[in-house]
């Protein structure tokens, strides 16, 4: 009896211990950091890594923080570059053609997310979170807000 009563408390004890562990915030590379702290000087982030390219092998840096009550991600290689930053937009602030567009021709889909997106220093596009029928897609529109695409994505 004494022996299970202590072998029950050892148990509840190393459960215990372990919901207190904390983890630790990922660290990215210096060179990605570097380049962060000097495009957004005092700004803090939470970093994250994230797969890319055309098969899944590209490791990118995401930082993920916030700009005047907007959400943001930049996400950098591994020698610093900026890849892509992309701002969050709420439905409601697309462009009119884009909200015009998505309600001819897709009305029964949900908008769930979206964002404007830089590639390039001069290129914009703007990325709408859809889904339907518990699938996930992307609408894709130019900066002017012509259609681009339509990507079915995994969530």
């Amino acid at each position: 009896m004494k022996n299970t009563f202590l072998a029950a408390l050892l148990l509840i004890t190393a459960s215990f211990y372990g919901q207190t562990d904390k983890k630790e915030p990922y660290s990215p590379p210096d060179e990605a950091r570097f380049a962060f702290e000097k495009e957004f000087p005092k700004t803090n982030a939470v970093w994250r890594s994230e797969f890319d390219g055309d098969d899944g092998n590209e490791e990118l840096y995401v930082a993920d923080f916030t700009v005047q009550g907007t959400r943001v991600s930049a996400y950098y290689n591994l020698r610093g570059e900026l890849q892509v930053l992309e701002h969050a937009v709420k439905p409601n602030k697309l462009p009119q053609t884009i909200q015009s567009y998505l309600k001819k021709n897709y009305p029964t889909y949900k908008i769930v997310e979206a964002a404007r997106i830089r590639k390039t220093p001069n290129y914009y596009t703007y990325e709408v979170g859809l889904t339907s029928d518990s699938k996930f897609y992307d609408a894709v529109f130019s900066d002017a807000g012509d259609f681009l695409q339509m990507v079915e994505k995994d969530r």
